[in-house]
């Protein structure tokens, strides 16, 4: 009887530990597999701009996997694939001077990006359409919400001609839930320094 019980036990506890064992490697792959790298960056124009920095990271790994001289094959350049005519535009209104190398300029590219997003997001006043043009271009999202038959976004979204375009959004939606579970406190204390000073 005392055997039993006591092999009972240690198959409870062996149990319970490779539970564990394959929890914790379960996040520690998924951690591989979603890499959160330029927190500092990321943190930064966030707070700047006033955007989730875990949407950031998605657009980042969505558009680059977390690559700086990422180059697509439309001519979208770094980390947020920003096209360097947009980069001019941008710098325009950020008041600053543009050189296109600096598009592989982790921080650079990273505000630049953000501030673009943000522009966006003000200008549909909507996530999702913000990064429909952040995909395919503002005057591809105008046409089509023009084009609609409804004013809801949803319904604007599904009815995007581009496949890539709606994959994107709900993509880059997949992956903000999935960094915001790896790293629940990825962005705590670097908001809190950047606050500071």
């Amino acid at each position: 009887m005392r055997l039993a019980k006591l092999l009972l036990s240690i198959i409870i506890l062996t149990l319970i530990a490779i539970v564990w064992y394959q929890l914790s490697y379960s996040d520690k792959w998924e951690r591989l597999k979603y890499p959160l790298e330029f927190k500092a960056e990321i943190a930064s124009a966030s707070q700047k701009y006033s955007i989730d920095p875990y949407l950031i990271a998605a657009i980042i790994y969505v558009e680059s996997k977390f690559n700086p001289i990422s180059e697509s094959r439309a001519g979208a350049v770094g980390l947020m694939q920003i096209m360097p005519n947009t980069g001019i535009w941008i710098s325009k209104k950020q008041g600053t001077e543009f050189y296109p190398a600096d598009l592989k300029d982790p921080g650079v590219n990273i505000d630049m990006g953000t501030w673009y997003f943000n522009y966006l997001k003000h200008r549909y006043g909507s996530e999702k359409l913000a990064l429909a043009a952040y995909n395919s271009g503002y005057k591809n999202v105008d046409r089509w919400m023009e084009e609609s038959q409804s004013s809801n976004v949803d319904d604007i979204i599904e009815s995007i001609p581009y496949k890539e375009t709606r994959d994107f959004i709900m993509r880059v939606e997949k992956v903000r839930e999935i960094y915001a579970k790896l790293y629940p406190s990825g962005f705590k204390n670097l908001h809190e320094n950047l606050s500071i000073r």
